[in-house]
């Protein structure tokens, strides 16, 4: 049993390799979308601010054509000063250009105001656009690093698994369902017992299944986590006889 236990030490090791490897080729991609994710947001942020630039411009497109239409009712306001009659109507005309006045300035500061928006507006959308161009360059490269990772490790699954089959091959087929049947439900399958503590789940074992653990002769399981245990020292001879 001796063969068989160190059979199965060799097909978990390949089997936690097997399962370390699938882990990471699926964490690989994980780590692209969530890049790729974020590109596009930033991609999303990016159209938003341009619509809201070409908002701001039309706007400020409407209060540059106001501003010239006050101009163009201040202009006609001082013209009529010219024609007053009488004192009431020049004190309405000037009223009117004192009125005409304030719009076209408050027009005019409005405008300012815009074209400074306007060029906050302009250098935040280089910035991203600048920071869009990286990012997409990053993904891509990322995309290239990954697509050769996933590469080497699909080799080594080839090459862990053909390895993995041909030691299963020599386990008794009643041993192996055993194993494959623990394996399922614990993860870990086999594991050594040391100074009578099994090393699956800490418990010590019953002393007469020591005694028989250190004779080898037989496949058992740990009565607390149903694990296939074996007496460490026993492999340990196997290794070092």
């Amino acid at each position: 049993m001796r063969d068989q236990l160190k059979l199965l030490e060799e097909l978990q090791r390949h089997d936690a390799r097997l399962q370390e490897i699938d882990g990471v080729m699926k964490s690989l991609p994980e780590k692209l979308r969530a890049a790729e994710l974020a590109l596009r947001e930033l991609e999303k942020l990016l159209t938003k601010e341009r619509e809201e630039l070409l908002d701001t411009e039309a706007f400020r497109k409407t209060q540059e054509d106001d501003q010239k239409d006050a101009e163009q009712l201040l202009s006609r306001a001082k013209s009529k000063l010219s024609q007053v009659k009488n004192l009431r109507e020049a004190n309405a005309v000037q009223r009117e250009v004192e009125t005409t006045r304030r719009q076209m300035d408050s027009r005019q500061e409005d405008v300012q105001k815009l074209a400074t928006a306007l060029a906050q507006q302009r250098d935040k959308i280089d910035e991203h656009e600048s920071r869009l161009t990286a990012e997409r360059q990053a993904v891509e490269s990322q995309r290239g690093v990954i697509a050769e990772k996933l590469r080497e490790l699909e080799a080594q699954q080839v090459e862990i698994r053909a390895t993995r089959d041909q030691i299963a091959k020599l386990v008794k087929p009643d041993v192996l369902r055993k194993y494959g049947t623990i394996r399922m439900r614990r993860g870990m399958a086999v594991v050594p017992v040391r100074n009578g503590t099994c090393m699956g789940c800490n418990m010590n074992i019953p002393p007469q299944l020591y005694n028989v653990l250190q004779r080898g002769s037989s496949l058992e399981l740990c009565p607390n986590c149903n694990r296939i245990i074996y007496w460490a020292k026993l492999l340990e001879e196997e290794a070092n006889p």
